[in-house]
């Protein structure tokens, strides 16, 4: 089995992802919406920085062959494994029972953190796959328990003693920290951001899915996004009513199907536990949440996600600037996305969601998923 060792740098260098300038930029992007805390993210992000085509229609359009029909330039062909082989040796061999996603298939991290912690609230792999005509969306509960290697606990107790005293450090949803406090690859991996890098390759490692690309949307880009589509009209199952002054969240919204805007899109995705119509104090499962935060997406994807929004390009790239941090970035790559959107749109793929199977565990008075492993 093929090994990569552990990359760890112990220098101090926080070094953020270089950014060019120059040229102005020309920024697309269609959005898909995720939920959590934040959940607002991208399922296709095209980012167009620093290069210069004579069109737009020299990316988006197609080609015609030398007679004369139209044809779609081929995604990349790489090989890849998804990686099966990987071992990175962040964790002590923790594997998940399954295997979600093929090789050959495009997998985007989508991440949001909360509003409050830092932490990722939302943590979902959007695995497009050209074999199956699928985009499936794999929901990763915060809450799992990650069994680090001693080789990280040990780096991190050296580098962030506080952190490493910290109960629940070993959620899924703290391991951007923790990559971040240890310079996980000193910054200079195939993100070149340590956060981003370490769970990445956590991802690939325990769940066996190699991630191409990630995308990142702030609380506040989830809901101007929702706006500028004009909202997602979505059925509420339930009667949603909860207040936590010290998060400023107020949310309030009656079942049924209707058209949420941005404020209570969030509400929506957030929400999993408050009072029901008769007044009575309700516990929702972290399930109910994630299967309202897919359908949610999918409600979005399937209402916004279209060719005649192009025209809201200007619109959009402010809002990407602003609230979006991305690795599709240059010429190449976004050619490929957009080719690979275009099928999904013209050839009607299947949407397809996915949760995370685990149990439930207390360890040392902390919450924890314990993910299924055979």
């Amino acid at each position: 089995m093929k090994q990569r060792e552990l990359k760890l740098n112990n220098t101090a260098n926080n070094r953020q992802m270089e950014k060019t300038k120059g040229r102005s930029a020309f920024l697309y992007s269609i959005i898909a919406v995720i939920a959590g805390v934040l959940s607002g993210i991208l399922i296709a992000s095209f980012l167009w920085k620093d290069e210069k085509v004579p069109s737009f229609k020299d990316i988006f359009g197609t080609e015609k062959s030398e007679s004369g029909i139209s044809e779609e330039k081929p995604v990349s062909s790489e090989k890849r494994d998804n990686g099966v082989q990987a071992e990175y040796k962040i964790t002590k061999g923790q594997k998940y029972y399954t295997r979600l996603v093929e090789d050959g298939d495009k997998n985007i991290l989508l991440v949001g953190e909360d509003a409050t912690s830092g932490n990722y609230d939302t943590i979902i792999i959007a695995s497009v796959s050209d074999k199956n005509k699928t985009v499936r969306l794999i929901n990763f509960p915060r809450d799992i328990y990650i069994d680090y290697s001693e080789d990280v606990l040990n780096l991190l107790k050296e580098k962030s003693p506080k952190l490493y005293g910290a109960k629940g450090f070993q959620k899924i949803n703290a391991a951007h920290t923790v990559g971040s406090r240890i310079e996980y690859e000193n910054n200079m991996g195939r993100f070149r951001n340590s956060d981003i890098d370490f769970l990445a390759d956590l991802i690939e490692e325990v769940f066996m899915i190699r991630v191409d690309d990630y995308a990142y949307v702030n609380t506040k880009g989830f809901r101007e996004i929702v706006d500028l589509f004009g909202g997602v009209e979505i059925n509420v199952p339930v009667r949603m009513k909860y207040d936590d002054p010290t998060q400023d969240l107020y949310i309030d919204l009656q079942p049924g199907l209707q058209r949420l805007n941005g404020e209570k899109a969030e509400w929506f995705v957030r929400f999993r536990q408050g009072y029901d119509n008769n007044g009575v104090f309700r516990q929702y499962s972290d399930e109910f949440r994630k299967e309202n935060q897919n359908e949610f997406l999918k409600a979005f994807f399937k209402q916004h996600v279209n060719l005649k929004n192009i025209g809201k390009v200007d619109e959009l790239s402010k809002l990407i600037g602003e609230n979006i941090r991305t690795s599709v970035i240059g010429v190449q790559k976004i050619s490929e996305y957009m080719n690979l959107l275009r099928k999904v749109l013209n050839k009607n793929y299947d949407q397809q969601s996915q949760i995370i199977e685990s149990f439930d565990k207390n360890i040392n008075g902390v919450y924890f998923k314990i993910i299924r492993t055979e």
